[in-house]
């Protein structure tokens, strides 16, 4: 007589990813053996508790769409992506391994507007002075501007 598989592979079997709480019995070791993985970003070691408040764990199958888990997981986390810029969001996933990196920066754009490269919150238009020169130059160029600047 074939052993039944666990509850919960056959629940991730069926679901695809899921949030960790809505697994139908708790995991063991029987599970893990059965590829049951999760994912979640740490911030340092130990818990989930991240920048953006606690983290949902994703539960998933070894064998699932690893794109399909990082959605479920930004999904399931929107405080995080709100926390986050999304560079820093980039590197705290490729924390996770290298294929989670390479993943991230392809997902990623669906949950962000655009790469922040200037500071948060700052106009396109913005300028601000050289403290030297007095000259305006664009919110976020003064280094370039400080190399050619006459007063420098």
């Amino acid at each position: 007589m074939p052993l039944e598989q666990p509850r919960n592979i056959t629940h991730l079997q069926e679901h695809g990813p899921v949030p960790d709480d809505e697994l139908p019995t708790e995991v063991t070791p029987l599970h893990r053996e059965a590829g049951l993985r999760f994912f979640a970003v740490r911030r340092g070691r130990g818990g989930v508790t991240s920048i953006g408040g606690e983290v949902t764990r994703i539960a998933y199958l070894e064998d699932h769409d690893r794109e399909d888990v990082l959605r479920t997981f930004l999904d399931e986390n929107p405080s995080l992506v709100e926390a986050k810029q999304r560079r820093a969001m980039t590197q705290t996933i490729g924390q996770q391994g290298r294929s989670w990196s390479k993943l991230a920066s392809e997902v990623l754009g669906d949950y962000y507007d655009s790469v922040e490269s200037r500071g948060p919150n700052w106009e396109e238009e913005e300028t601000q002075e050289c403290p030297l020169c007095g000259e305006e130059v664009n919110r976020g160029g003064l280094p370039a501007h400080l190399v050619e600047c006459p007063e420098a």
